[in-house]
C-alpha cells in the first residue's frame, strides 16, 4: 500500500470514529466507540472498561465482539494481558501468540485470540480509571499511525470516563446532602433575597402543617408574623454586607411563625447566607419552642410520676388483698363492687387504721381506669404553704425555692384516679380550689394564669366527722356534697371479731416469709386474747402487735403477752359492743405449754446453766434435780454447740 493510500485510510478511520462518537455521551458514547474502533482497525473485538482497584476487577463499559454488543462483561485482571496495561500504566501490544503468553486467561481461547492491543485510561492525577483494548484472531502488526489513532481515542474515552465519574460523585453527594437535609429534625427553609421559598425539608412541612408544594410557591413572609417578617428582612440585609465566613447568625429572642392554619407558634431560629453561581440564597432553620417545652414538661411529669410511684411502693406495707369474712366487711365489699365501675366520687370514712387506703386501691383496680395511675395525696402530711403547689403544680419562680417548673398531683393523675387521704385536714382556701376541680375539671398552677384541664376520678378518705366540721365552719358544705356522692364506711376491727384471727395469721405468715422462718403458731389462747382486745388502732395496730409478737416469739409461738398493751386482756369496756365474758379456763395441755415456755425462758436467761449460783433452778426457785426431771418430762434438751 502506497503512502497516499495509507494516509487516505488513516483519514477515513479517524473520520469514522469522530463522526460516530462526536454526538454521543455516556453509555452510547462507549458503545459507538468500540463498534467504530473494531470496524476501523478490522479487529474481532474491542472493549472499554472501568477499573475497580479494591476488587482487582475490570468492568466493561461497552464491548463489541463479532459484530454485536456483549452486555455486562467483567473479569479479574490477574493473569490476563490487561494486567500489564493496568499495573504498568502504558500501552501494551502483543502482535502474535497472545494465548501462549497468557495460558491461564479463560476468555482468550474461546475467542481464538492471536493478537492484543491495550492502553490505560488515566485521570488527571495519572490514576488508572480503566482501559481501552482490541483483540484479533489474526496477527496485528505494529503500525505507528494506527497506534497514534488508538491513543487519541483512548484519551477521548478517558475524558468521558472522568466526566461520568465526576457526575456520579456529584449525584452521590447531592443524594447525601438531600438525605441530610430531609432527615434534619429542625425545619429548614431555603429562600432567595426576595423571601421566595425555593426548598423546604420534611420537618418544615410538619412545623407549618402544609406540603412542600404549598410552601415553595409562597413567600416566607406569609408564614411569619409581621414583626418577625420585618426582622428577617433586616437580618438578611445585614448578612449581605458581612464578609464570607461570617454570614450566619442566631436570631435573638426567636421568631413568631405562623402555620398554614393561621396559628402562631414561637420558634428558635438561625439565619445564614450562601451563593450559587453568583446568586444569593438564605437558609432559615426553625425549631418550634412549644414542642420542646411540651417534651420537657412531659419528661418532668414522667420523672415526678416515677419518683412518686417509687415512694408509694416503698411505703406499701402489710396486706395486698382485703382479708376478712365478717358481715360488716362483706357489706362494704358489695358496695365497693357496685361503685367501682362508675365515675362516681367516693368518700371513705372510718376510724384510723381501718384500711381506707386499701379500699381506695381496690376501687381503682376494679374501675375503668386500672391501667392509669392512682395518685395518693396525704392532706395532713403536706405543709400548709406547699399544699396548693403540691395539688396543682407551680411555674418556675412562682415562689422562693421554685427553681423549676413542676407538675402537681392532679396533673400526674390525669386520666386516672386521685386519692385524697385525710381530706378533713385541708384549709378552707384550698377547699375552694379543690371544689372548682371537682366541678369543672380545671385549675391554674401556682404562678400561672394558664388554665389546665384534667380528667380524674376522685376518691377521698377521712377519720373525722365532716358534718360536724361543716357546723363549726371548718369544712365547706358544698365541698362535702361534692365528695360525699357515694359514702363507704369501713367498720372498725372490734366489729369484725371473726376477721381478727385471719388478719393476724396473714401478718404472721408475711413476717415469717420475709425472715425465712416457718409461720408461727396461734393457739386457742392466742386467738382468744386477740379477739378480746378492743383494737383502738384497728388493723394498723394489729399489724404492729403481730410484728412485735413475732420478734419476741419463743419456739415458734407468738409472744402476745409481750406484744399486747398492758391490760389488753381485760374484757372490753366503754363500747356499746362490749360484752361480759367468763374468765378464760386453760386446758391441761395449755398449762403444760405455759410451764415449758417458762422453763425455756429461764434456761435461755442463764445460758442453760441448771444448778449452782445464778442457775436456772435458783432463778425458778426449784431444786436442780426437780428442774432436770421437769425438763425431761417436757422434752426440753440443751441445744448442741452447732445449733
Amino acid at each position: 500500500m502506497c503512502s497516499e493510500e495509507k494516509n487516505q485510510l488513516d483519514s477515513k478511520t479517524l473520520r469514522s470514529i469522530v463522526e460516530g462518537t462526536s454526538t454521543e455521551t455516556g453509555e452510547e458514547f462507549f458503545e459507538t466507540l468500540v463498534e467504530r474502533l473494531a470496524f476501523a482497525l478490522q479487529t474481532k473485538c474491542a472493549w472499554v472498561t472501568e477499573w475497580f482497584e479494591e476488587e482487582d476487577r475490570l468492568s466493561a463499559m461497552a464491548m463489541w465482539v463479532d459484530d454485536r454488543h456483549v452486555p455486562e462483561y467483567s473479569y479479574q485482571v490477574s493473569g490476563t494481558p490487561c494486567e500489564r496495561v493496568i499495573k504498568n500504566r502504558k500501552l501494551v501490544h502483543f502482535p502474535d501468540r497472545v494465548i501462549e503468553l497468557y495460558p491461564d486467561d479463560p476468555d482468550l481461547e474461546p475467542l481464538g485470540a492471536v493478537s492484543y492491543l491495550g492502553v490505560p485510561l488515566l485521570d488527571t492525577d495519572q490514576k488508572v480509571l480503566g482501559h481501552l483494548a482490541v483483540l484479533h484472531d489474526e496477527p496485528l502488526a505494529e503500525d505507528s499511525t494506527k497506534l497514534d489513532v488508538f491513543r487519541i481515542f483512548a484519551g477521548r474515552a478517558a475524558a468521558e470516563l472522568r466526566r461520568l465519574r465526576r457526575d456520579r460523585h456529584v449525584r452521590e453527594r447531592e443524594e447525601k446532602l438531600s438525605s441530610l437535609f430531609d432527615s434534619a429534625m429542625d425545619a429548614i427553609v431555603e429562600m432567595d433575597g426576595e423571601l421566595l421559598i425555593s426548598r423546604v425539608n420534611s420537618a418544615a412541612e410538619k412545623a407549618f402543617g402544609c406540603s412542600a408544594k404549598t410552601l415553595t410557591s409562597s413567600s416566607l413572609a406569609s408564614f411569619l408574623s409581621k414583626e418577625a417578617g420585618a426582622k428577617v428582612a433586616r437580618l438578611m440585609e445585614e448578612l449581605t454586607h458581612q464578609p464570607m465566613g461570617f454570614q450566619s447568625l442566631w436570631i435573638l429572642e426567636g421568631l413568631d411563625a405562623v402555620n398554614c392554619a393561621g396559628e402562631e407558634f414561637p420558634a428558635e431560629a438561625t439565619l445564614s447566607r450562601f451563593e450559587v453561581n453568583g446568586q444569593s440564597y438564605f437558609a432559615l432553620i426553625l425549631r418550634n419552642v412549644n414542642e420542646r417545652q411540651e417534651a420537657e414538661a412531659r419528661i418532668v411529669s414522667l420523672t415526678n410520676e416515677a419518683a412518686y410511684l417509687r415512694n408509694e411502693l416503698e411505703a406499701l406495707q402489710g396486706f395486698e388483698e382485703i382479708i376478712g369474712e365478717s358481715k360488716a366487711l362483706r357489706r362494704v365489699l358489695a358496695d365497693l363492687e357496685s361503685v367501682a365501675k362508675t365515675e362516681t366520687t367516693v368518700l371513705i370514712t372510718g376510724e384510723t387504721g381501718t384500711g381506707k387506703e386499701l379500699i381506695a386501691r381496690a376501687i381503682h383496680r376494679r374501675s375503668q381506669r386500672p391501667e392509669k395511675p392512682l395518685i395518693k395525696v396525704n392532706c395532713a402530711a403536706i405543709p400548709a404553704t406547699l399544699q396548693e403547689s403540691e395539688f396543682f403544680g407551680h411555674e418556675k419562680g412562682a415562689f422562693t425555692g421554685a427553681t423549676q417548673r413542676r407538675e402537681g398531683r392532679f396533673k400526674l393523675a390525669d386520666g386516672g384516679t386521685i386519692f385524697l387521704d385525710e381530706v378533713g385536714e385541708l384549709p378552707l382556701e384550698l377547699q375552694a380550689k379543690l371544689l372548682r376541680v371537682l366541678q369543672e375539671g380545671e385549675y391554674e398552677p401556682v404562678g400561672s394564669s394558664r388554665t389546665q384541664s384534667v380528667n380524674v376520678r376522685v376518691i377521698a378518705a377521712t377519720n373525722r366527722d365532716l358534718e360536724a366540721m361543716v357546723k363549726t365552719g371548718s369544712f365547706r358544705k358544698d365541698l362535702l356534697y361534692r365528695l360525699n356522692v357515694f359514702p363507704l364506711n369501713v367498720p372498725p376491727l372490734r366489729e369484725r371479731e371473726n376477721d381478727v384471727v385471719m388478719l393476724a395469721s396473714f401478718f404472721a405468715s408475711n413476717f415469717a416469709s420475709q425472715a425465712g422462718n416457718m409461720p408461727p403458731r396461734l393457739t386457742k389462747g392466742d386467738e382468744s386474747k386477740l379477739q378480746r382486745y378492743d383494737w383502738p388502732g384497728n388493723i394498723r395496730e394489729l399489724q404492729n402487735v403481730v410484728e412485735r409478737a413475732f420478734i419476741t416469739a419463743v419456739d415458734g409461738r407468738l409472744n402476745l403477752a409481750r406484744a399486747l398493751p398492758e391490760g389488753a386482756e381485760n374484757p372490753r369496756a366503754g363500747h356499746e359492743s362490749a360484752r361480759r365474758e367468763p374468765p378464760e379456763v386453760l386446758t391441761a395441755l395449755e398449762v403444760q405449754e405455759l410451764e415449758r415456755e417458762n422453763l425455756l425462758r429461764a434456761l435461755h436467761a442463764t445460758q442453760w446453766k441448771i444448778s449452782g449460783k445464778k442457775g436456772a433452778a435458783e432463778l425458778l426457785g426449784l431444786n436442780a434435780n426437780t428442774l432436770s426431771s421437769r425438763m425431761k418430762s417436757l422434752g426440753i434438751q440443751r441445744p448442741s454447740s452447732s445449733s
